[in-house]
């Protein structure tokens, strides 16, 4: 009988914490439901810890749910821009579109881990898009990959960059494009151009609408990543893309 009290005394302070919820049990006044509830949490402190993780499940649930609102309203210009660059298979069944800086650390990370399964996949668009918030060369390297886009050497620019150790220098970024033999007078004239300046803020624009807060993030199908994708985000959020078509 008392654990029967006791459920009921913590549902009404949890559920409905006043004085009127207690009464409407008909068991405890308000003093009692506190005194009851107290005791009960202090003996089971791994309720309110619970407690904790489901609301924080659920506010993030609800947050996930929202984002997707937006993806689906800005789906077409997040995977089909024609001014964002795409690597693997322009006409692959899913999309993977990834927000990245040059010189963030976990961009680094996984663009090792998403090439060799795009590859391996040989279905699937990698959609880039620059999101340069770190340094002012970060601006630099976005724009000289975009550049890059324009003699068709965009993959090995870009392949150039992120994987360089340590933060990218104006050297840096001009030598890798000597190095893979772009025409330099028209890369030069290409990076200066205004309209790379406007991609960049569409991308910028885009993911505030998404909010996301740092880099990388990662769209695909139904699935935003917060970040990195450390497990098997990857190939299990691939297959749920495939499954939904």
């Amino acid at each position: 009988m008392i654990r029967k009290l006791i459920t009921l005394a913590v549902a009404a302070a949890v559920i409905i914490p006043s004085a009127a919820s207690a009464k409407m049990f008909g068991l405890l006044n308000e003093a009692e439901v506190k005194d009851v509830v107290k005791a009960y949490l202090l003996e089971n402190p791994e309720v309110v810890k619970e407690a904790m993780d489901n609301y924080a499940k659920r506010e993030e649930e609800l947050k996930q749910k929202a984002r997707m609102v937006v993806v689906e309203s800005n789906r077409y210009a997040l995977e089909h821009d024609a001014n964002t660059p795409v690597i693997g298979n322009p006409d692959g069944d899913v999309t993977i579109v990834e927000f990245f800086d040059y010189n963030c650390g976990f961009c680094k990370m996984m663009f090792p881990k998403v090439y060799e399964f795009v590859k391996n996949d040989g279905n699937i668009r990698w959609v880039l898009k620059d999101m340069p918030v770190l340094s002012a060369t970060s601006s630099v390297a976005a724009k000289a990959g975009l550049a890059a886009n324009k003699q068709g050497k965009y993959f090995e620019m870009h392949q150039a960059m992120i994987t360089n150790k340590g933060s990218l220098t104006e050297e840096d970024i001009v030598a890798m494009a000597k190095k893979l033999g772009l025409d330099m007078k028209k890369f030069e004239a290409d990076r200066k151009d205004p309209a790379l300046d406007e991609i960049i803020s569409a991308n910028h624009e885009l993911a505030g609408k998404l909010e996301f807060r740092g880099i990388p993030d990662f769209i695909i199908g139904n699935y935003i990543s917060n970040g990195a994708m450390m497990g098997d985000e990857l190939s299990v959020n691939v297959k749920k893309a495939r499954e939904a078509k």
